[in-house]
Protein backbone atom coordinates (compact mmCIF):
# COMPACT_ATOMS: atom_id res chain seq x y z
CA UNK A 1 0.00 0.00 0.00
CA UNK A 2 2.88 2.61 0.53
CA UNK A 3 4.11 2.09 -2.53
CA UNK A 4 0.43 3.06 -4.52
CA UNK A 5 0.16 6.06 -1.80
CA UNK A 6 1.84 8.90 -4.06
CA UNK A 7 -0.36 7.92 -6.53
CA UNK A 8 -3.16 7.53 -4.74
CA UNK A 9 -2.51 11.40 -3.05
CA UNK A 10 -1.47 13.37 -7.00
CA UNK A 11 -4.90 11.74 -8.27
CA UNK A 12 -6.85 12.63 -5.43
CA UNK A 13 -5.04 16.40 -5.71
CA UNK A 14 -5.69 16.03 -9.03
CA UNK A 15 -9.38 15.55 -8.92
CA UNK A 16 -9.86 18.25 -6.20
CA UNK A 17 -8.06 21.15 -8.73
CA UNK A 18 -10.86 19.97 -10.99
CA UNK A 19 -13.91 19.51 -8.84
CA UNK A 20 -13.02 23.57 -7.49
CA UNK A 21 -12.83 24.42 -11.55
CA UNK A 22 -16.22 22.67 -12.09
CA UNK A 23 -17.63 24.06 -8.59
CA UNK A 24 -16.82 27.42 -9.56
CA UNK A 25 -18.28 27.32 -12.95
CA UNK A 26 -21.32 25.90 -11.16
CA UNK A 27 -21.36 28.93 -9.03
CA UNK A 28 -22.00 31.58 -11.82
CA UNK A 29 -24.38 29.41 -13.50
CA UNK A 30 -26.48 29.62 -9.92
CA UNK A 31 -25.43 33.57 -9.78
CA UNK A 32 -26.50 33.88 -13.32
CA UNK A 33 -22.87 35.67 -13.88
CA UNK A 34 -20.45 37.25 -14.45
CA UNK A 35 -22.06 38.24 -18.03
CA UNK A 36 -19.10 39.70 -19.89
CA UNK A 37 -19.08 38.37 -23.49
CA UNK A 38 -20.53 35.07 -23.57
CA UNK A 39 -23.99 36.10 -22.31
CA UNK A 40 -26.88 34.55 -20.31
CA UNK A 41 -27.37 32.07 -22.97
CA UNK A 42 -24.37 30.21 -22.13
CA UNK A 43 -24.63 30.71 -17.93
CA UNK A 44 -27.74 28.96 -18.44
CA UNK A 45 -26.65 26.05 -19.19
CA UNK A 46 -25.41 24.41 -15.60
CA UNK A 47 -21.58 24.44 -16.68
CA UNK A 48 -21.85 26.68 -20.00
CA UNK A 49 -19.34 28.86 -19.37
CA UNK A 50 -16.33 25.73 -19.85
CA UNK A 51 -17.58 25.35 -22.95
CA UNK A 52 -16.98 28.89 -24.82
CA UNK A 53 -14.86 30.35 -26.77
CA UNK A 54 -12.61 27.43 -28.38
CA UNK A 55 -14.80 24.78 -26.86
CA UNK A 56 -17.86 26.04 -29.30
CA UNK A 57 -15.53 25.68 -32.48
CA UNK A 58 -14.22 22.35 -31.65
CA UNK A 59 -17.74 21.56 -30.77
CA UNK A 60 -19.07 22.94 -34.20
CA UNK A 61 -15.99 21.26 -36.00
CA UNK A 62 -17.41 17.44 -34.07
CA UNK A 63 -21.00 18.47 -35.04
CA UNK A 64 -20.32 19.86 -39.06
CA UNK A 65 -16.66 19.28 -39.74
CA UNK A 66 -14.50 21.43 -40.99
CA UNK A 67 -15.62 24.50 -43.36
CA UNK A 68 -12.99 27.54 -44.44
CA UNK A 69 -14.65 31.20 -45.02
CA UNK A 70 -11.06 33.17 -46.50
CA UNK A 71 -10.24 36.08 -44.17
CA UNK A 72 -12.92 35.51 -41.43
CA UNK A 73 -12.29 33.98 -38.64
CA UNK A 74 -13.04 29.71 -39.19
CA UNK A 75 -12.46 26.17 -38.22
CA UNK A 76 -9.97 25.54 -39.95
CA UNK A 77 -7.57 26.77 -37.21
CA UNK A 78 -8.28 24.01 -35.03
CA UNK A 79 -6.58 20.88 -34.85
CA UNK A 80 -9.01 17.33 -35.29
CA UNK A 81 -8.13 15.07 -32.30
CA UNK A 82 -10.58 16.56 -29.77
CA UNK A 83 -13.62 17.58 -32.23
CA UNK A 84 -12.97 13.25 -33.06
CA UNK A 85 -13.30 12.23 -29.00
CA UNK A 86 -16.78 14.76 -29.22
CA UNK A 87 -17.95 13.22 -31.86
CA UNK A 88 -17.76 9.67 -30.50
CA UNK A 89 -19.17 10.50 -27.35
CA UNK A 90 -21.55 12.16 -29.09
CA UNK A 91 -22.33 9.13 -30.62
CA UNK A 92 -23.00 7.08 -27.65
CA UNK A 93 -25.44 9.63 -26.45
CA UNK A 94 -23.67 12.18 -24.60
CA UNK A 95 -24.23 16.17 -25.19
CA UNK A 96 -21.21 17.79 -26.81
CA UNK A 97 -20.57 19.90 -23.95
CA UNK A 98 -21.17 17.92 -20.98
CA UNK A 99 -19.63 15.22 -22.90
CA UNK A 100 -15.81 16.82 -23.60
CA UNK A 101 -16.19 18.50 -20.20
CA UNK A 102 -16.19 15.12 -18.20
CA UNK A 103 -13.66 13.75 -20.72
CA UNK A 104 -11.43 16.74 -20.46
CA UNK A 105 -11.17 16.27 -16.63
CA UNK A 106 -11.29 12.32 -16.10
CA UNK A 107 -8.09 12.39 -18.77
CA UNK A 108 -6.45 15.11 -16.78
CA UNK A 109 -6.67 13.36 -13.56
CA UNK A 110 -4.88 10.07 -15.33
CA UNK A 111 -2.30 12.79 -17.18
CA UNK A 112 -1.26 14.07 -14.01
CA UNK A 113 -0.50 10.75 -12.74
CA UNK A 114 1.14 9.82 -15.79
CA UNK A 115 3.22 13.20 -15.59
CA UNK A 116 4.39 11.63 -11.48
CA UNK A 117 5.38 8.53 -13.33
CA UNK A 118 7.21 10.75 -15.50
CA UNK A 119 9.09 13.28 -13.35
CA UNK A 120 10.30 10.06 -11.32
CA UNK A 121 11.97 8.63 -14.37
CA UNK A 122 13.84 12.02 -14.57
CA UNK A 123 14.23 13.38 -11.24
CA UNK A 124 14.40 12.52 -7.74
CA UNK A 125 11.09 11.22 -6.73
CA UNK A 126 10.03 13.95 -4.29
CA UNK A 127 10.92 16.60 -6.90
CA UNK A 128 8.88 14.54 -9.34
CA UNK A 129 5.61 14.52 -6.92
CA UNK A 130 5.45 17.84 -6.38
CA UNK A 131 6.01 18.70 -9.65
CA UNK A 132 2.72 16.86 -10.08
CA UNK A 133 0.83 18.72 -7.62
CA UNK A 134 1.88 21.95 -8.47
CA UNK A 135 1.05 21.09 -12.53
CA UNK A 136 -2.47 19.86 -10.93
CA UNK A 137 -3.16 23.49 -9.53
CA UNK A 138 -1.36 25.30 -12.12
CA UNK A 139 -3.40 28.64 -11.95
CA UNK A 140 -3.57 28.91 -16.01
CA UNK A 141 -4.85 25.18 -15.78
CA UNK A 142 -8.47 25.78 -15.86
CA UNK A 143 -8.51 25.30 -19.42
CA UNK A 144 -7.73 21.60 -18.43
CA UNK A 145 -11.50 21.70 -17.64
CA UNK A 146 -12.81 23.18 -20.39
CA UNK A 147 -14.07 22.15 -23.66
CA UNK A 148 -10.30 21.96 -24.91
CA UNK A 149 -8.07 19.80 -26.14
CA UNK A 150 -5.27 20.52 -23.19
CA UNK A 151 -6.22 17.00 -21.08
CA UNK A 152 -6.39 14.89 -23.93
CA UNK A 153 -2.74 16.43 -25.62
CA UNK A 154 -1.34 16.30 -21.86
CA UNK A 155 -1.76 12.54 -21.55
CA UNK A 156 -0.97 11.46 -24.95
CA UNK A 157 2.00 13.58 -24.34
CA UNK A 158 2.73 12.05 -21.41
CA UNK A 159 2.53 8.82 -22.73
CA UNK A 160 4.42 9.26 -25.25
CA UNK A 161 7.25 10.52 -23.32
CA UNK A 162 6.98 7.67 -20.98
CA UNK A 163 7.19 4.88 -23.42
CA UNK A 164 10.23 6.53 -25.13
CA UNK A 165 12.34 6.67 -21.93
CA UNK A 166 11.18 2.88 -21.08
CA UNK A 167 12.26 2.16 -24.86
CA UNK A 168 9.02 1.00 -26.04
CA UNK A 169 9.28 3.11 -29.25
CA UNK A 170 6.86 2.28 -31.47
CA UNK A 171 3.82 2.75 -28.63
CA UNK A 172 5.49 6.18 -28.09
CA UNK A 173 5.33 6.69 -32.06
CA UNK A 174 1.25 5.81 -31.50
CA UNK A 175 1.09 8.24 -28.46
CA UNK A 176 3.24 11.13 -29.64
CA UNK A 177 1.25 10.85 -32.93
CA UNK A 178 -1.92 11.49 -31.31
CA UNK A 179 -1.13 14.34 -29.23
CA UNK A 180 0.02 16.01 -32.13
CA UNK A 181 -3.05 15.78 -33.70
CA UNK A 182 -4.48 17.35 -30.78
CA UNK A 183 -1.85 20.91 -30.21
CA UNK A 184 0.85 20.89 -33.28
CA UNK A 185 3.38 21.88 -30.47
CA UNK A 186 3.03 18.17 -28.51
CA UNK A 187 5.86 17.71 -31.87
CA UNK A 188 8.22 20.05 -30.07
CA UNK A 189 8.71 17.16 -27.68
CA UNK A 190 10.19 14.87 -30.18
CA UNK A 191 13.51 17.03 -29.18
CA UNK A 192 14.22 15.12 -25.70
CA UNK A 193 12.85 12.22 -27.19
CA UNK A 194 15.63 12.52 -30.13
CA UNK A 195 18.27 13.67 -27.48
CA UNK A 196 17.11 10.01 -26.17
CA UNK A 197 17.65 8.14 -29.52
CA UNK A 198 21.35 9.88 -30.06
CA UNK A 199 22.33 9.01 -26.07
CA UNK A 200 21.17 5.44 -26.84
CA UNK A 201 21.93 4.96 -30.32
CA UNK A 202 25.59 2.91 -30.42
CA UNK A 203 23.82 0.41 -27.78
CA UNK A 204 20.64 -0.22 -29.74
CA UNK A 205 20.27 -3.31 -32.12
CA UNK A 206 19.80 -2.84 -35.58
CA UNK A 207 16.33 -3.41 -35.68
CA UNK A 208 15.63 -1.65 -32.52
CA UNK A 209 16.76 1.70 -34.39
CA UNK A 210 14.28 2.30 -36.73
CA UNK A 211 11.75 2.14 -34.09
CA UNK A 212 13.88 4.69 -32.27
CA UNK A 213 13.55 6.94 -35.11
CA UNK A 214 9.96 6.11 -35.85
CA UNK A 215 9.08 7.62 -32.08
CA UNK A 216 11.16 11.01 -33.58
CA UNK A 217 9.47 11.18 -36.56
CA UNK A 218 6.35 10.07 -35.86
CA UNK A 219 4.65 13.59 -34.22
CA UNK A 220 5.93 15.86 -36.68
CA UNK A 221 4.23 13.27 -40.03
CA UNK A 222 1.02 13.14 -37.76
CA UNK A 223 1.02 16.84 -37.56
CA UNK A 224 1.51 17.41 -41.08
CA UNK A 225 -1.45 14.71 -41.95
CA UNK A 226 -3.65 17.78 -41.04
CA UNK A 227 -2.95 20.63 -43.68
CA UNK A 228 -2.71 17.84 -46.00
CA UNK A 229 -6.75 16.29 -45.12
CA UNK A 230 -7.82 19.67 -45.13
CA UNK A 231 -6.75 19.60 -49.25
CA UNK A 232 -8.04 16.85 -49.59
CA UNK A 233 -11.41 17.80 -48.16
CA UNK A 234 -11.38 21.77 -48.59
CA UNK A 235 -9.25 21.42 -51.55
CA UNK A 236 -6.70 23.91 -50.33
CA UNK A 237 -3.44 22.94 -49.01
CA UNK A 238 -3.06 26.31 -47.23
CA UNK A 239 -6.71 26.31 -45.50
CA UNK A 240 -5.10 26.06 -41.89
CA UNK A 241 -2.39 28.42 -42.31
CA UNK A 242 -5.31 30.95 -43.87
CA UNK A 243 -7.44 30.06 -41.02
CA UNK A 244 -4.53 30.70 -38.42
CA UNK A 245 -3.97 34.21 -40.63
CA UNK A 246 -7.73 35.16 -39.52
CA UNK A 247 -7.13 34.44 -36.01
CA UNK A 248 -4.47 37.12 -36.05
CA UNK A 249 -1.76 34.21 -35.86
CA UNK A 250 0.66 34.85 -39.42
CA UNK A 251 3.87 33.44 -38.54
CA UNK A 252 6.54 35.45 -39.27
CA UNK A 253 10.49 35.91 -38.28
CA UNK A 254 10.09 39.41 -36.83
CA UNK A 255 6.82 38.25 -35.44
CA UNK A 256 8.64 38.09 -31.26
CA UNK A 257 9.75 41.64 -32.09
CA UNK A 258 6.21 42.98 -32.68
CA UNK A 259 5.13 41.08 -30.22
CA UNK A 260 6.85 43.33 -27.73
CA UNK A 261 6.68 46.32 -29.90
CA UNK A 262 2.86 46.20 -30.33
CA UNK A 263 2.45 45.54 -26.83
CA UNK A 264 1.93 49.42 -25.22
CA UNK A 265 -1.18 50.10 -27.60
CA UNK A 266 -2.27 46.19 -27.36
CA UNK A 267 -2.70 46.09 -23.92
CA UNK A 268 -4.69 49.79 -23.90
CA UNK A 269 -6.67 47.50 -25.92
CA UNK A 270 -6.86 44.37 -23.84
CA UNK A 271 -5.91 44.73 -19.99
CA UNK A 272 -6.36 40.84 -20.04
CA UNK A 273 -2.78 40.20 -22.48
CA UNK A 274 -1.20 41.43 -19.12
CA UNK A 275 -2.21 38.12 -17.50
CA UNK A 276 -0.43 36.22 -20.84
CA UNK A 277 2.92 38.53 -20.59
CA UNK A 278 3.49 37.25 -16.68
CA UNK A 279 2.86 33.64 -17.22
CA UNK A 280 4.99 33.90 -20.26
CA UNK A 281 8.04 35.25 -18.20
CA UNK A 282 6.50 32.70 -15.45
CA UNK A 283 7.10 29.75 -17.68
CA UNK A 284 10.74 30.87 -18.81
CA UNK A 285 11.68 32.02 -15.55
CA UNK A 286 10.33 28.39 -14.09
CA UNK A 287 12.47 26.59 -17.26
CA UNK A 288 15.91 28.32 -16.09
CA UNK A 289 15.15 27.21 -12.35
CA UNK A 290 14.57 23.37 -14.16
CA UNK A 291 17.57 23.67 -16.12
CA UNK A 292 18.97 24.20 -12.85
CA UNK A 293 18.15 21.40 -10.45
CA UNK A 294 19.38 18.95 -13.26
CA UNK A 295 16.40 18.68 -15.77
CA UNK A 296 18.21 18.15 -19.02
CA UNK A 297 18.82 20.47 -21.52
CA UNK A 298 16.88 18.84 -24.51
CA UNK A 299 13.85 18.90 -21.94
CA UNK A 300 14.38 23.00 -21.00
CA UNK A 301 14.67 23.48 -24.97
CA UNK A 302 11.34 21.61 -25.96
CA UNK A 303 9.56 23.73 -23.17
CA UNK A 304 10.96 27.18 -24.42
CA UNK A 305 9.66 26.54 -27.41
CA UNK A 306 6.02 25.93 -26.45
CA UNK A 307 6.19 29.09 -24.92
CA UNK A 308 8.20 31.25 -27.46
CA UNK A 309 7.24 30.17 -30.67
CA UNK A 310 4.01 31.21 -30.13
CA UNK A 311 5.13 35.16 -29.94
CA UNK A 312 6.11 34.70 -33.84
CA UNK A 313 2.79 35.57 -34.40
CA UNK A 314 3.46 39.00 -33.30
CA UNK A 315 1.38 38.39 -30.40
CA UNK A 316 1.23 37.43 -26.38
CA UNK A 317 -2.09 36.22 -26.80
CA UNK A 318 -3.57 32.88 -25.32
CA UNK A 319 0.79 32.78 -24.43
CA UNK A 320 -0.58 31.52 -20.78
CA UNK A 321 -3.08 28.60 -22.25
CA UNK A 322 -0.13 27.16 -24.46
CA UNK A 323 2.71 27.08 -21.89
CA UNK A 324 0.91 24.27 -19.94
CA UNK A 325 2.61 22.32 -22.38
CA UNK A 326 5.59 23.46 -21.20
CA UNK A 327 6.61 20.58 -18.83
CA UNK A 328 9.91 21.15 -17.23
CA UNK A 329 8.70 24.52 -15.71
CA UNK A 330 6.44 22.74 -13.29
CA UNK A 331 9.56 20.68 -11.99
CA UNK A 332 10.99 24.46 -11.82
CA UNK A 333 8.46 25.44 -9.76
CA UNK A 334 8.70 22.20 -7.78
CA UNK A 335 12.26 22.93 -6.88
CA UNK A 336 11.57 26.23 -5.39
CA UNK A 337 8.76 24.80 -3.05
CA UNK A 338 11.37 22.15 -0.90
CA UNK A 339 10.04 23.09 2.33
CA UNK A 340 6.88 22.53 3.16
CA UNK A 341 4.94 25.15 4.25
CA UNK A 342 6.20 27.07 0.93
CA UNK A 343 4.59 24.28 -0.97
CA UNK A 344 1.42 24.37 0.92
CA UNK A 345 1.44 28.11 0.37
CA UNK A 346 2.20 27.65 -3.79
CA UNK A 347 -0.40 25.36 -3.84
CA UNK A 348 -3.39 26.94 -1.78
CA UNK A 349 -2.09 30.10 -3.84
CA UNK A 350 -2.65 28.35 -6.81
CA UNK A 351 -6.10 26.90 -5.91
CA UNK A 352 -7.15 30.49 -5.30
CA UNK A 353 -5.98 31.33 -8.69
CA UNK A 354 -6.82 28.81 -10.53
CA UNK A 355 -10.57 30.20 -8.84
CA UNK A 356 -9.95 33.27 -10.37
CA UNK A 357 -8.82 32.19 -13.56
CA UNK A 358 -12.42 30.07 -14.25
CA UNK A 359 -14.12 33.83 -12.91
CA UNK A 360 -12.45 35.37 -15.89
CA UNK A 361 -13.46 32.96 -18.90
CA UNK A 362 -16.61 35.26 -19.72
CA UNK A 363 -14.25 38.17 -20.12
CA UNK A 364 -11.45 37.12 -21.97
CA UNK A 365 -9.52 33.71 -24.05
CA UNK A 366 -7.98 31.54 -21.61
Amino acid sequence: MSARRPYLLVAGWAAFTRLVVIVTALGMHLAGGPHGLVGRRTLHQTIGVLGTWDGAWYRNVAQHGYLLIPGHQSDPAFFPLYPILLRALHAVGLPYVAGGVLISNLVFVVAIVGFYELGRELLPEELGFRGALVAAAFPAGFAYSMLYPESVVLAALVLALLLALRGWWIASAVAGSIAALGRPEAALFVIPVAALVYARWRRLPAAEQGEALSAVVAPAASAATFPLYLSWTLHNVYAWSWAERAWGRSFKLDGIVRAFTGLPSLIGQNHWLIRDVVFAAVYLVLLFVAWRVGVGLAWVVAGMLVVVLPLTSGSFVSDARFGLFALPAYWGLAALTRRRLILVAVLLLSLALLVGGTLSIPFTYP
